[in-house]
């Protein structure tokens, strides 16, 4: 073979070469994370707010006019003692038509007490004609002139105009009542009469938490006019999903941050209320949530009061010493889940048991080596074998 033979064979070789190593896959770049031993703990973060633990709201127990409350906010109130007055409301305004209409209805009771009064004198005079009927026929009865039986007869009719005598006595008292009430109902507001102040009295000793009503003005029964409860006796209440209410256990453990102080304080789950209720979230999504009971293990700050806002971060399940990965390296694979493990240049599908997972780490059950290299955020072209640096 000439030298421009072999040259040729040894160009094409080399192009041979250079089209291989062009058409050759380059490995793909990924970012891992090693699989570690530590402690894992799942935990429910939400907006918690402070709660009295005792709250009292005293109510109106009638309506009529609120006296201006001169308790304030934060102040000290002893059992028994008086937290709000209530005077009778004044009576309402008449226009003019209603004006017209009571005064004719005065007129005409005015009439009827005429009336009566006349038939009151009639009663009188029967009544008087019936004695002396009465007092005649008992003497002619001495003398022998009348018998027994219309003696008997006069005697009835004397019962008989004394009780109607009675009546329209009764007849004439009612009417100028009800004349007198008429008048009443066209006085002014300011002249109509005003009955005794009604006491509202504290349940308990106690500091006042909040005045719904901190000025005069009319009041209904039932109307709320103050809390009342020791700020002192605090909990934390906050809103669960009801999914994630059923897996808390009793006493479950929580940390309050976020409360205004450097500070993270310790609390227990007291109760979870058995009622749950419907909550929009703010993507406009329909929950079901309840609201369960936190007591802190520890004495709050005294700067905390009724209604202070926090946020609570709930244990929900904790371990130690167990496999911890990268949340981000863990993938569904058919029914189960699994990773890539990064070795020798090339990734090797491993399937794994997603035992928990929280915001950042998996907790896994595998029989992979400590420090095995994930790959974290797969890309949906990874396959089992790639090469990779």
């Amino acid at each position: 073979m000439n030298r421009k033979s072999i040259a040729i064979v040894t160009a094409s070789v080399l192009a041979l070469g250079w089209l291989a190593w062009a058409a050759w896959p380059e490995p793909q770049g990924v970012e891992t994370a090693p699989l570690e031993r530590g402690d894992f703990v799942r935990e429910l973060v939400e907006d918690a707010r402070t709660r009295v633990r005792d709250r009292y709201t005293v109510t109106a127990p009638l309506a009529g006019q609120l006296v201006r409350p001169v308790l304030k906010a934060g102040d000290t109130v002893s059992a028994g003692q008086v937290v709000a007055e209530i005077r009778p409301a004044a009576a309402t305004l008449l226009d003019a038509r209603s004006q017209g209409e009571q005064r004719e209805r005065v007129a005409a009771m005015q009439a009827t007490l005429v009336r009566a009064q006349a038939n009151l004198a009639r009663a009188r005079v029967a009544e008087q004609q019936a004695r002396a009927d009465l007092a005649r026929a008992q003497s002619l009865g001495q003398q022998g002139f009348v018998s027994p039986t219309q003696q008997e007869s006069a005697q009835r009719t004397l019962q008989q105009r004394y009780e109607e005598l009675g009546m329209a006595e009764q007849e004439v008292n009612a009417t100028t009542h009800d004349l007198q009430r008429l008048r009443i109902g066209l006085l002014p507001p300011a002249a109509s009469p005003v009955g005794p102040l009604w006491r509202v009295t504290s349940p308990v000793n106690a500091r006042v938490l909040k005045l719904h009503r901190d000025s005069e003005g009319p009041t209904t029964a039932g109307m709320a006019l103050l809390d009342l409860g020791n700020p002192g006796a605090l909990e934390v209440v906050t809103d669960l999903l009801t999914e994630d209410a059923v897996s808390l256990s009793s006493g479950a453990q929580a940390m309050l941050v976020q409360w205004g102080g450097q500070d993270v304080l310790s609390a227990r789950l007291s109760r979870i209320e058995p009622g749950a209720f419907t909550k929009v979230s703010a993507l406009g999504v329909e929950e079901q949530r309840v609201k369960a009971i936190f007591e802190a293990a520890d004495p709050l700050p005294e700067g905390l009061g009724d209604g202070y806002r926090m946020t609570i971060r709930i244990v929900v399940e904790q371990a130690q010493g167990v496999p911890l990965a990268p949340v981000s390296a863990v993938f569904p694979q058919g029914a189960g889940h699994a990773v890539f493990v990064a070795r020798e240049g090339r990734v090797h599908l491993q399937a794994v048991e997603l035992v928990s997972r929280n915001g950042q780490q998996a907790w896994l059950r595998t029989d992979l080596p400590w420090g095995s290299r994930l790959v974290i955020y797969p890309s949906a072209s990874l396959r089992d074998g790639d090469r990779v640096k």
